[in-house]
């Protein structure tokens, strides 16, 4: 998404201050602002953004709002966002399943709903407070407010994560995933049936063009290929669903929400690629990140991991085998 910088005086000192502007997609018309801008904003939380709104900070078409604000379909929102303070990362006993770990490595199956390092109104809570409070050695290439993160999940995808120790276990693991010798597996659950029992979506994708908040299908975006086999089809009261197990040979931002989306089969709620999605009344989006294989950075030996779907999807999945048909 675009962003920008504008200056605000206060007490005769000229602030600078990132600017993002955001589209309301015509599927998001009628939703309160801040419930909107949480969804879009996948990375800021919604008390934060709320606080902004508060201050001023947050304008649709030119004109400062309030959060029960509802917004209008191509209506232009922009959000202002002060200069962040120094964050004092510190260890947290937050809860974290440490599926391996030696002196090099670890592998964690990070919980929905937790955002993988602080940013804008994330100043703790995250995954990084909870590996420095587990894991007391951590690799310094990611920075100060990333140490030991080789790579990510979005905030309300779960599932296994590699996390660099060492310097040199962190260069030799972001190598491997740059040239795609990592291999992922993921689960989901999406509205609708895929029009074969397996395939390849092989579809590049980039910045939506207009909604910049959204990635989306583009011819002249980055190549992005993932691959889904039909486990389970559900044909119940609430509608029709599949479980897919998939493999993603790139890893682009939203690759497999935007890919299942251009297919007509969008993850059960995902509040950005998904209409209507909140009517299936799921805390998070139902997908998770269920294997995980590499080679160790220190001997070259294989190492593979499975983890099973989280709660959550479980739980949707028990409840729409109960419903009767349709």
């Amino acid at each position: 998404m675009p962003i920008n910088e504008c200056r605000q005086r206060a007490y005769g000192v000229s602030i600078i201050m990132r600017t993002i502007d955001i589209i309301v997609p015509e599927e998001n018309a009628g939703e309160r602002l801040d419930r909107f801008l949480a969804a879009a904003l996948e990375d800021f939380s919604r008390s934060y953004l709320q606080r902004l709104i508060r201050e001023g900070l947050v304008t649709a078409t030119g004109s400062a709002v309030r959060q029960n604000h509802r917004v209008r379909a191509d209506e232009e929102i922009r959000i202002a966002i002060p200069e962040p303070e120094l964050i004092d990362l510190a260890p947290q006993d937050i809860p974290l399943a440490i599926v391996y770990q030696d002196a090099s490595l670890a592998v964690i199956n990070k919980q929905a709903g937790l955002a993988v390092h602080p940013g804008p109104g994330n100043r703790d809570g995250t995954l990084v407070n909870a590996l420095l409070f587990h894991i007391k050695d951590l690799s310094s290439i990611g920075g100060m407010e990333r140490p030991g993160i080789v790579h990510r999940l979005d905030k309300d995808t779960a599932g296994l994560m590699v996390v660099a120790k060492t310097d040199a276990a962190h260069r030799l693991l972001a190598e491997a995933f740059a040239k795609r010798r990592v291999k992922k597996r993921y689960a989901t659950v999406v509205v609708g049936r895929p029009a074969s029992e397996r395939g390849s979506i092989d579809l590049p994708i980039g910045r939506h063009r207009k909604y910049r908040h959204k990635m989306a299908v583009d011819e002249k975006g980055r190549e992005a290929r993932t691959d889904y086999a039909v486990k389970r089809v559900y044909n119940c009261r609430l509608g029709l669903f599949s479980l897919l197990d998939l493999d993603l040979h790139t890893g682009r931002t939203h690759q497999i929400r935007v890919h299942l989306s251009a297919v007509g089969c969008p993850v059960v709620g995902d509040p950005i690629y998904s209409k209507k999605w909140e009517k299936y009344r799921v805390p998070f989006l139902l997908l998770a990140s269920v294997g995980l294989e590499f080679e160790h950075p220190d001997d070259g030996r294989v190492m593979r991991f499975e983890a099973d779907m989280p709660a959550h999807m479980k739980d949707f999945i028990a409840k729409i085998e109960k419903l009767p048909l349709r």
